[in-house]
């Protein structure tokens, strides 16, 4: 298990997954307090999207800063990926497991750091005026907790595509191995 790569692979997921980040820094797509519940259900719903898809291009992320030629680079890292699904299903689930817990984690954390550093208070000027908004976002605070969620969403990505390569190339080599 190389550290090195997988700190690699969590910089190319944490620019690969940009969109994300924008979504998760409009307050109105993601928070039901800023906004209308139908925003809030299409940021959930591309939400989601977003993260299957990094789930999924994971591999091809943890390609662009450390490729292993012919092995893991842009072009075979999807193909090798399926191919660990096929061949280590249990090891495939068992990334993708922890990759869901380490986001799960995430989510705790900005959970945590939201009830520390709160990014939404009451309006007082809703009780005189029905026509001003009932809660007041504190967009610093907000962004805070975006980037925690961030950083820890794209480890959770990054982790996943880095134990598919690992499990890859382990199986590369000892198939290396045995052919001698």
């Amino acid at each position: 298990m190389n550290i090195g790569t997988l700190l690699r692979s969590w910089l190319a997921c944490t620019l690969g997954c940009l969109p994300l980040l924008i979504l998760l820094l409009v307050p109105k797509l993601m928070r039901s307090r800023a906004g209308d519940e139908r925003l809030l259900l299409i940021g959930t719903a591309l939400l989601l999207l977003l993260l299957v898809a990094a789930f999924v291009c994971a591999p091809i992320m943890t390609a662009w800063f450390d490729p292993v030629r012919g092995n893991w680079d842009r072009r075979t890292a999807l193909r090798s990926t399926r191919r660990g699904w096929r061949h280590s299903t249990g090891g495939a689930v068992i990334a993708l497991c922890v990759g869901i817990l380490i986001y799960a984690l995430g989510q705790m954390a900005g959970y945590m750091l939201g009830t520390l550093v709160p990014y939404v208070s009451d309006n007082p000027a809703h009780v005189s005026d029905p026509s001003q908004p009932r809660w007041v976002i504190h967009y610093t605070a907000y962004a805070l907790q975006a980037l925690i969620l961030y950083a820890v969403a794209t480890l959770a990505v990054a982790w996943y595509g880095w134990r598919m390569r690992t499990l890859h190339l382990r199986k590369t080599i000892r198939q290396s191995a045995a052919r001698r």
